[in-house]
């Protein structure tokens, strides 16, 4: 239903079924990480961007126990999948669709806690102001490689949309080397990763 009825631009109610579902204190018993977990975190990933910020805004609000839970809730299932498949050169973990789910729901938590946290984004108007007297567009931007050009690191479309940077935090809920799964740095194969 997200991918070809924009089921959530037409009832943006459906998100509720995406916060009833984490809800679930039961969703760290075993049978969920197999199959249910898994679906649920590709549905979730097809959310706009906007539905995303809005879950993670919801979540900020939540306090650190809920935050947490389902932080660990996204761990489990990262963890539970590269522990039960055999990762090489030609079957990468960043090929597997239920790591890589989890990983982008995992990153809405995180948001959530920088968000639910101290939070210092005064000095980004700064910034903001600096970037709107560059309107021009340059050559490469009207001939379609800006990309190949452009100065400084992709900004996340999720960070852009909360309008907060992991940098702005002072104080997160949730300290961020919580979010490091060993795990799964363990399998990553960081020159293939990296290109």
């Amino acid at each position: 239903d997200l991918d070809y009825l924009d089921v959530y631009e037409t009832n943006p109610d459906y998100l509720n079924i995406f916060i009833i579902v984490m809800e679930n204190s039961n969703l760290h018993s075993p049978e969920y990480p197999e199959v249910a977990l898994p679906q649920f975190c590709k549905a979730m990933c097809k959310l706009p961007v906007a539905a995303l910020a809005r879950l993670s805004k919801l979540w900020s609000t939540y306090g650190v126990p809920h935050v947490r839970r389902v932080m660990e809730t996204f761990q489990q299932i990262i963890t539970f999948t590269v522990v039960s498949n055999e990762y090489d050169s030609d079957n990468l973990v960043n090929d597997d669709q239920t790591v890589v789910a989890a990983t982008q729901c995992l990153k809405v938590v995180f948001y959530a806690s920088v968000l639910g946290g101290d939070v210092d984004v005064e000095h980004n108007e700064e910034e903001v102001e600096e970037v709107e007297e560059e309107d021009a567009l340059s050559l490469h931007e009207l001939l379609g490689e800006e990309r190949l050009y452009k100065k400084g690191p992709r900004v996340d479309p999720l960070e852009k949309e909360l309008g907060v940077r992991p940098v702005d935090s002072r104080r997160p809920l949730i300290p961020f080397e919580d979010f490091v799964n060993e795990s799964l740095n363990d399998v990553v194969e960081m020159d293939k990763d990296f290109t």
